[in-house]
């Protein structure tokens, strides 16, 4: 389904037209919750995407710039590294997936959730290309440290952003 090595973390979140709106408030979410190293060591044990029933620790910092701190070099492992959003891949931030891989994937620019989750998370559907590889050409695309977001719809109105990215270290 996805690369060997780091295991990405993702998440949906509620649509807003602000997407750094939407990013800054599920940073908070998630910090919150404690979902982050080193509030946590076991990250890669989480299931994501996170849901009300994921196990919630709570902060162990005052802060996102204070877990920012404390995770030094090795990042968060979460959303919590992307801290801005971006029109093209760049290191702690999220950009679209563009428009062409949504179309390989889908066949359209408006993707479903229930779409998202079939083919790049359970592996249960085929891209609409059948040339795409899922594993080279989408996973692979994205670099530690980078997030990708993609505006997900529901009767051809956007209803959730998801976003998914790789730890730094």
């Amino acid at each position: 389904m996805y690369r060997m090595g780091p295991h990405p973390y993702f998440y949906l979140t509620p649509y807003q037209a602000d997407l750094q709106a939407a990013l800054e408030a599920l940073r908070q979410r998630e910090f919150c919750a404690g979902r982050y190293y080193p509030a946590v060591d076991n990250l890669w044990e989480f299931t994501f995407p996170p849901t009300e029933a994921s196990p919630a620790p709570g902060a162990q910092h005052p802060s996102i710039e204070a877990a920012l701190d404390a995770a030094a070099d090795s990042g968060t492992g979460s959303i919590l590294d992307i801290q801005t959003v971006a029109t093209t891949p760049t290191f702690f931030a999220a950009s679209p997936v563009a428009e062409a891989v949504m179309l390989a994937l889908w066949g359209t620019t408006q993707p479903s959730a229930s779409q998202l989750i079939e083919l790049l998370l359970e592996g249960e559907r085929d891209p609409a290309d059948p040339s795409f590889d899922v594993e080279a050409d989408f996973w692979e695309e994205i670099g530690r440290g980078e997030a990708r977001y993609i505006v997900l719809y529901d009767n051809n109105e956007p209803s959730a952003i998801f976003f998914v990215g790789y730890p730094v270290d």
